[in-house]
């Protein structure tokens, strides 16, 4: 006799906008998670590039966090898994604060709203079980 894996434990409830409940798959949730490391990974990475001395560029950190965004909502949607709205967003806003960075003001450091764009992201996803 064979036992059957249950796919409860790889699959989680989730609220749509219009409020009926789905399920969302194991992968799903694995690339969300994926994401948010990717995020994190960012500002150690800078981090430690900065306390070796090497001068990165102040759009770097809102381009690559957008870039990762903007990658993984383009993933998810390819797949065709729901995307949140938080993730679009966020990808747009760091998009524009590298172009801001790079055209209008140089100098400008965008490192503070970068992160807290990034832990806003991560915060919205752990709440609504959706990123």
């Amino acid at each position: 006799m064979t036992r059957r894996k249950s796919s409860y434990s790889r699959r989680k409830s989730t609220r749509s906008s219009d409020g009926s409940s789905r399920s969302k798959s194991y992968g799903e949730a694995r690339i969300e998670r994926i994401t948010w490391v990717f995020l994190i990974l960012v500002i150690a990475i800078v981090q430690i590039l900065q306390q070796g001395g090497m001068a990165v560029p102040n759009w770097s950190i809102p381009f690559v966090g957008s870039v990762v965004l903007l990658g993984s909502g383009i993933y998810q949607y390819s797949r065709r898994w729901r995307v949140s709205p938080t993730t679009w967003l966020a990808g747009a806003l760091l998009a524009g604060l590298a172009l801001i960075n790079l055209y209008v003001s140089p100098n400008s450091s965008f490192l503070g709203i970068s992160l807290i764009v990034f832990a806003a992201v991560i915060v919205v996803g752990l709440l609504t079980g959706e990123t």
